[in-house]
Order: structure tokens, then C-alpha cells, then sequence
């Protein structure tokens, strides 16, 4: 009997070539998965980290159209503290999270959740007179280490923020995942709250 002739010969070559099909099959879905997942996270980080940034850069130059009028001839980032602006506001040439108090519109704002690895961060900002007076934890991870991180992380983190009333706070040690969800939720409520002045 030859080897074409011999059908569990033809059987496990016919098999181990299915195999070899669902395999590759296998792993092109999983390289699928991994393209999506990758994309998700990418429009994750654009919706956390620039959308904020752009909407916020949009807010300051409609600001600045409005309220400085034709003095201002540039709107570069070379002058590094000097203003000459007539808004009264504060030297800062980054004012992608700035919170001084012209700007901010009084009520209490729910950020998005952001997420980490963890879990979410959600807040609830409230502004009165213009400031930030009180930043309320929505929703955090409790399961596991996080209990304890966030329990001394986030009053550590609040505190930070109404002290600077801003985002624009140094992270707690430790607590890199928590303070990077904390100031993206924290600067969506700010967002929200610049948007409504308008």
C-alpha cells in the first residue's frame, strides 16, 4: 500500500493541515484583537489627553480674540512669565488647565470616568465664586491594593488641586495609575466648567 493509497495516512495529512489552517486562522484573529484593542486604547488616550488640551486651546484663543482685542501680535510660548495682558490674569503661558477665577463657571460638575489600570476615576468638581471648592470621588477602584493607594492618594491628590486650582499637580508617590485618572477626570470637570462661562 503506498502512502496516497493508505487513507489514515490521507486522513492525518488532510488534519494536520486543517490544523495548520485554524491555527493561522487563530492567530490572525488574535493579531485582529490586538489591532482593535491597540486602537481602543489610542482613541482612549485621545479622548483623555488632547481633546481636553485642544478644546482648552480653543477656549484661551476665543478668550484671547475676544478680550485683548488687536494688542496681542502673537500667541507664541517664547515669553516665559512676562505678560502684558490686560484680562488680569496670571503670567502662564500654559493655560491648558488653568482655573484662575474669571474663567470658571460656578456649579458643580461630574468629570467622565477615567479609567487606569485598576478601574475609573469619576469627580465631582464644585465651583463657587469661580474657584474650586470642593473635588468629590464619584467612583474609584476598591478592589484589592487600590483600597488602600486610593485612600491616601486621592485626599492627597483633592487637596493638591484646590490648593493649585488646576490639574497641574504633582502626582502622589506611588500612585501613578490613580493620580494620571485623577487629573484627567479633574481636568474634564474644569472643561466643562470653562465651556459653561461661555
Amino acid at each position: 500500500m503506498t502512502y496516497s493509497a493508505c487513507p489514515t495516512r490521507r486522513f492525518i495529512t488532510c488534519m494536520l493541515t486543517c490544523m495548520k489552517g485554524i491555527i493561522m486562522k487563530a492567530t490572525i484573529t488574535k493579531a485582529a484583537i490586538a489591532a482593535v484593542a491597540g486602537l481602543a486604547i489610542v482613541a482612549d488616550a485621545f479622548l483623555l489627553f488632547v481633546k481636553p488640551h485642544l478644546a482648552q486651546q480653543g477656549a484661551s484663543s476665543a478668550l484671547s480674540q475676544s478680550g485683548s482685542g488687536t494688542a496681542s501680535s502673537g500667541n507664541g510660548s517664547s515669553g516665559s512669565g512676562s505678560s502684558a495682558g490686560s484680562d488680569g490674569s496670571s503670567g502662564s503661558d500654559d493655560s491648558s488647565s488653568s482655573a484662575s477665577s474669571g474663567e470658571l463657571q460656578d456649579g458643580t460638575y461630574t468629570s467622565v470616568a477615567s479609567p487606569n489600570a485598576y478601574g475609573e476615576i469619576q469627580l465631582q468638581v464644585t465651583v463657587k465664586g469661580g474657584r474650586i471648592t470642593d473635588i468629590a470621588t464619584i467612583k474609584m477602584p476598591t478592589h484589592g491594593r487600590s483600597q488602600s493607594v486610593n485612600a491616601q492618594a486621592i485626599p492627597e491628590l483633592t487637596d493638591r488641586a484646590i490648593s493649585a486650582q488646576s490639574a497641574e499637580i504633582q502626582f502622589v508617590s506611588g500612585a501613578t495609575e490613580t493620580s494620571t485618572a485623577f487629573v484627567n477626570s479633574l481636568q474634564d470637570a474644569i472643561n466643562q466648567s470653562l465651556n459653561a462661562a461661555k
